[in-house]
């Protein structure tokens, strides 16, 4: 079964390790193969129109590439969202709703921010139908926040549900929780970096995802570095003949390749405290040299995740 066969992808990850990366990769994939998809962005986050040399236009799809999307969601976008299809009437939302008292009250409800951003994405993901009758989006993938904020909103609907007990605002969540908790339908996919505290955090992640292991797909283990064509044992071989006589020059290649060897033995550890922590395919996105990220780099990134994406 293929991570594509399901109806929502949830990555995350420690901040700075290339959530946004991954989706963008995936979402390219996903439209490649046929797919209509979304990538959705939560706290308001527009990261990606400027990668795919777009504008953002708010609380609105832009288009990326074909058959692909993406939407910033923002708390209080999504609300508005929420009530005015419960109320039906925005001017009753703008009269009640648009005033300091209520927006100190929703800003002190624990988890509700969280809870109408995935029911926002549940929206685009279940709900919403394109002109043909049909599902807007056939998958939709969500750049969730980092690791531990990312668990809070997972478990946000849950907590609405215990906070309410009944009614709109219940049902509304409890749907929602419904197909967020499904492995059949969601999937969550893990990023990291080869470094102490990304990994240390993936794995403490795990940890405290419960029962929600059982949706885990795999982990991508991004900026990996290339491994050098010479072996370890090989380098300390001919690392000693090279430092006779001493030359400045070739002190500063040996430095240097002590320091790639040394970085590629860290790797190669991070990846196997992943593999036997995680108990889930890991799988590298090498490391880019330069730092602007274009379209032609994500389509290169896609296609290292192929063969893992086809056996989640």
């Amino acid at each position: 079964m293929s991570l594509f066969d399901h109806k929502i992808i949830v990555v995350t990850g420690k901040g700075g390790v290339g959530k946004t990366t991954v989706c963008a990769a995936l979402g390219l994939l996903a439209a490649e193969r046929g797919l209509r998809t979304l990538i959705t962005e939560t706290s308001g986050a527009r990261i990606l129109p400027g990668i795919f040399g777009t504008r953002s236009r708010g609380y609105l799809p832009v288009a990326l590439a074909p058959r692909l999307e993406t939407l910033s969601i923002t708390p209080l976008e999504a609300i508005e969202d929420y009530v005015i299809q419960q109320i039906k009437v925005r001017k009753l939302y703008e009269l009640v709703f648009r005033n300091r008292v209520m927006s100190t009250f929703i800003d002190a409800v624990p988890g509700l921010h969280d809870a109408v951003q995935l029911g926002k994405v549940w929206d685009c993901a279940v709900q919403m139908r394109g002109p043909d009758g049909r599902p807007r989006w056939d998958l939709v993938i969500v750049d969730a926040p980092a690791t531990g904020h990312g668990l809070t909103m997972l478990q946000a609907p849950r907590s609405m549900m215990e906070l309410t007990r009944a009614g709109p605002m219940y049902k509304a969540n409890a749907k929602v929780d419904r197909d967020i908790s499904d492995p059949a339908r969601t999937r969550i996919v893990l990023v990291s970096l080869p470094e102490e505290m990304p990994v240390a955090e993936t794995l403490d992640l795990h940890r405290r995802l419960g029962d929600r292991c059982s949706q885990l797909s795999f982990c991508v283990l991004n900026e990996v570095h290339p491994r050098p064509t010479i072996t370890g044992e090989e380098w300390s071989r001919a690392r000693p003949a090279l430092r006779q006589p001493r030359d400045p020059a070739i002190d500063e290649v040996v430095g240097f390749v002590d320091r790639w060897m040394d970085r590629v033995a860290f790797q190669d550890d991070a990846r196997e405290r992943l593999r036997r922590g995680l108990e889930i395919p890991v799988v590298d996105l090498p490391y880019l040299v330069h730092r602007a990220l274009t379209p032609a780099d994500l389509e290169s990134l896609a296609h290292h995740l192929v063969p893992t994406v086809e056996a989640a």
